[in-house]
């Protein structure tokens, strides 16, 4: 009895280090480290690069879903959506492609436009061929790098035996591309990493080249990189000194993109009004207001906004249009305008200077950072919408809004900045913390399934 009870725990011992070594086995063979071939054929003239680390994607994401959350949610969307793929598709292929390594998105000028191709390692040849082959998609395999373009998006701009060439030419080409030195820093967490060329924002813009770098780490997904600023346009952009006081979602910047003044002033062309250009904004979000309304329902955004611009300007005057008045259905005060029961103060802080805000007597802060933009805040503030009745039970049943609260809800705090460091160079830092037990890349998975962005 005492022999039999022996040679059983004998025998459960061997079987638990059989089951040890082949866990170890597979899980070598599985976490090995493969090579990364393909971000040495990022073309010369790539004017922007994205590489997504398939392997540090994967483990963060399973270990968060599986292992550490348990998230049924996110476990019961994924085996929706792959059910339904399959179901579409017919069977899943296998185009040989490795994912659990660097998968490289880039664009390539070409004429006058831009085309877009992917750069993915290949583990088996045959299959990548085969199954690519009848696709909408024109690509090309040398070794263990394949390059995917989809020709259905550039068709009417490049013949297909153009598009071949250049397929063929990248995969049999290797380069010393400057962005691979930029998008090629592994690491934990380090899922996602950009390069651009100042070519892709134009000449006119505050942009130059660009690198960022996403990152999780626990309950936060992590920004960082560097902007290069346009030589043309460095004189204009001066750091953030004075901003509203903080409140809801707070966005403060004195870079302002010229496409959003002249598009301010297209629209303020039909009452006979301008805008001269703008230096800083600074604007707190609180909530949004949906009031009904005589002539249908009315988006009252619940904010407090200062704008600086470079002319004096006279808060006084725009308000007072007739033709702005009848417009938008207000009416004028002293020192508010009201939609019915809503009121909306203002202020002519200096002569350059404006205020109009749902708090009278707004707070100001004191920035000695060098910043140039600042975003700070909870995401909650984009989301809550009170009033409205119907309009606010539609907003509810589309799949975008809803996915869009639920992210929110389960975010703590956003903090962005871009700091100028020197005449031609800003770092960019950002943080964006999820509540307890709510981990970055289940939210982001569940945003993508639930807004139907993957589908």
């Amino acid at each position: 009895m005492y022999f039999r009870k022996s040679f059983f725990q004998f025998l459960s011992i061997i079987v638990l280090l059989v089951f040890a070594w082949l866990f170890l086995f597979f899980n070598q063979a599985i976490l090995a480290k493969n090579a990364n071939n393909n971000t040495l054929h990022i073309p010369d003239n790539a004017s922007f690069a994205l590489r997504i680390d398939g392997r540090e994607l994967a483990e963060k994401t399973l270990f968060s879903i599986f292992l550490e959350s348990k998230d049924e949610v996110v476990i019961s969307l994924l085996q929706q959506s792959i059910s339904k793929n399959l179901k579409n598709e017919g069977q899943f292929k296998n185009y040989g492609i490795d994912y659990l390594s660097d998968i490289v998105v880039f664009e390539l000028p070409f004429k006058n436009t831009f085309i877009q191709g992917i750069l993915v390692n290949v583990n088996n040849e045959r299959l990548f061929n085969k199954n690519l082959n009848g696709s909408k998609s024109v690509f090309s395999c040398h070794n263990d790098v394949g390059v995917i373009f989809n020709y259905s998006s550039f068709k009417d701009q490049i013949p297909i035996s153009e598009l071949k060439k250049i397929a063929d030419n990248i995969v049999k080409t290797s380069s010393n591309n400057a962005s691979v030195k930029f998008i090629a820093h592994h690491g934990p967490g380090k899922f996602i990493e950009t390069y651009s060329k100042s070519s892709n924002f134009g000449e006119s813009t505050y942009f130059g080249k660009s690198t960022v770098l996403f990152e999780l780490q626990e309950n936060s997904l992590f920004l960082s990189g560097k902007l290069d600023l346009n030589s043309k346009n460095t004189t204009a952009i001066n750091p953030l000194t004075k901003i509203i006081e903080p409140k809801g979602i707070h966005f403060s910047s004195t870079i302002i993109p010229t496409v959003l003044v002249d598009s301010l002033n297209g629209w303020l062309k039909q009452f006979s009004l301008t805008l001269p250009s703008i230096n800083t904004i600074s604007l707190n979000l609180i909530e949004t207001k949906i009031i009904n309304h005589s002539s249908g329902f009315f988006v009252i955004p619940q904010i407090e906004l200062v704008i600086q611009f470079n002319k004096d300007f006279s808060i006084q005057e725009l308000l007072s249009s007739p033709e702005l008045i009848t417009y938008l259905d207000y009416s004028l005060q002293k020192n508010h305008i009201s939609f019915q029961e809503e009121k909306l103060f203002f202020k002519q802080i200096n002569s350059k200077s404006i205020y109009i805000g749902i708090t009278e007597n707004p707070t100001f802060k004191t920035v000695n950072s060098n910043e140039v933009v600042k975003i700070e805040g909870n995401l909650k503030a984009l989301t809550t919408i009170k009033g409205g009745g119907m309009m606010t039970a539609f907003l509810e049943m589309m799949p975008i809004y809803s996915a869009s609260k639920n992210l929110a809800k389960h975010t703590e705090s956003l903090n962005l900045s871009f700091v100028k460091k020197t005449k031609n160079n800003v770092d960019i830092k950002g943080k964006l913390k999820f509540t307890k037990d709510h981990y970055p890349m289940n939210e982001l998975i569940k945003f993508l399934l639930v807004g139907q962005l993957l589908n």
